[in-house]
């Protein structure tokens, strides 16, 4: 028996103290790892061990804010801590004698960090995945999805965001007839998946009239990471793949013979209410905004007349709600959409700070994962893993051009998880 058959059996003993990184204020200078005894079960709780969690530019923001941040107001960091992380992928392992039925140990979850009907979230106000083994009381259980098929344990996670992409298209989504579509900011994380899924609506048929997705961004190597991505899967739908830096000269010129007409679809990630705003001169009548970015609140003009006039639809999307994470969850398990295509670096659970840093500093093109229970692996491009992990030949070669799957997470745990 395998190492990860023996993991996902919970043939391993449940240690008796855990990794977590904590925040106790404001700045990476307040954020520790520090070891702790297992959180006790209480009798309507369920004990789950963190698999993985991705990590979020929400992450960034809560360690740069600490208690100013408004999901924190009133919460005490210093003495109660925060641990951040939402997009958790989870194993049952301890069921508490009086709680839900529906729990059993050896069953996976994944977690609706949005906890509306509390007024709290999972990763702000309640421990969150930075953690190798905590508790969820009653109210984070109303907010658990369960995992019914075995995918990769990093697909699960990536279903997080994924699903506020989704989200973001459920009032106004890409027309049959639609040409051009245009994604600000693309060259980040979550432009890259709208990037994705536009590509992918094309390749099953539903976009017919699609020719041209155009990704803009003032980085040049993102804007590379882009092409490098997705030139050849763009190529294989039947797109044309643009990418452009809209501060170079020429670029109002170019957008004009892309779009002659004017773009159908404009997805703003960039979260700059000039540059949003500065794109809507460039819109076809009928054509749809999705402000997808975090642009703070009460910043950015609205000209409602033209809105009217042209017959422009505004659409705005900042998470995802319970259904839109089971629906993408359920899209991943009929692998109609892989979320680790999103997967750009992982880390081990002693070097999480490292890999939420280069969030900050904009350093992975694309989503990095946390694997709690591999505390020592440092933060790692996944095109550079072969030099730390033997994998099987053919894996090799998919990781070596930086794509992740399953069956590379499997030789990777089996290599690298800690053994009894």
């Amino acid at each position: 028996m395998t190492t990860v058959d023996r993991y996902k059996k919970l043939e391993t003993r449940i240690p008796e103290r855990t990794l977590v990184w904590q925040l106790t204020g404001k700045g990476f200078e307040n954020f520790h790892l520090t070891e702790i005894p297992v959180p006790k079960t209480g009798p309507k709780d369920i004990l789950f061990r963190s698999d993985t969690n991705g990590i979020c530019a929400s992450d960034v923001k809560i360690i740069s804010q600490g208690g100013e941040h408004a999901r924190l107001k009133g919460y005490d960091l210093m003495k109660d801590k925060v641990v951040p992380g939402h997009e958790i992928s989870i194993t049952v392992v301890q069921v508490g004698r009086e709680a839900d039925k529906r729990f059993k140990v050896g069953d996976r979850y994944i977690v609706q960090a949005d906890m509306l009907e509390y007024n709290s979230a999972v990763g702000y106000n309640i421990w969150g995945g930075m953690i190798q083994y905590g508790v969820f009381d009653e109210r984070v259980q109303k907010y658990l999805i369960k995992v019914e098929e075995d995918i990769g344990y990093s697909q699960a996670s990536l279903v997080e965001p994924w699903a506020c992409i989704e989200a973001s298209y459920e009032r106004a989504d890409l027309q049959s007839g639609d040409e051009v579509v245009w994604i600000i900011g693309g060259g980040g994380p979550m432009g890259q998946m709208h990037t994705l899924r536009t590509i992918s609506r094309k390749r099953i048929g539903k976009q017919p009239a699609l020719n041209t997705v155009l990704v803009t961004d003032v980085s040049e190597e993102r804007l590379a990471a882009v092409r490098a991505r997705f030139d050849v899967r763009s190529q294989q739908a039947g797109l044309k793949l643009v990418t452009l830096d809209p501060t170079k000269p020429g670029f109002d010129a170019e957008l004009k013979r892309i779009a002659p007409g004017g773009v159908a679809y404009v997805v703003a990630c960039a979260p700059s209410p000039e540059v949003v705003l500065a794109s809507v001169k460039h819109m076809r009548r009928y054509g749809v905004l999705n402000l997808f970015a975090g642009i703070k609140r009460g910043t950015g003009q609205i000209f409602l007349g033209d809105i009217h006039y042209d017959q422009i639809t505004v659409t705005g999307n900042s998470g995802s709600r319970l259904e839109d994470m089971e629906k993408m969850l359920r899209i991943t398990e009929r692998d109609e959409l892989d979320t680790n295509f999103s997967a750009g670096a992982l880390v081990g659970m002693k070097h999480c700070a490292d890999g939420v840093r280069a969030v900050a500093e904009g350093k992975i093109t694309n989503k990095t994962i946390l694997y709690p229970q591999i505390p020592d692996l440092p933060l790692t491009r996944i095109e550079d893993l072969p030099s730390r992990v033997k994998f099987s030949s053919d894996v090799a070669a998919e990781v070596k051009a930086g794509r992740w799957s399953k069956r590379a997470e499997t030789e990777l745990m089996n290599e690298l998880l800690q053994r009894d």
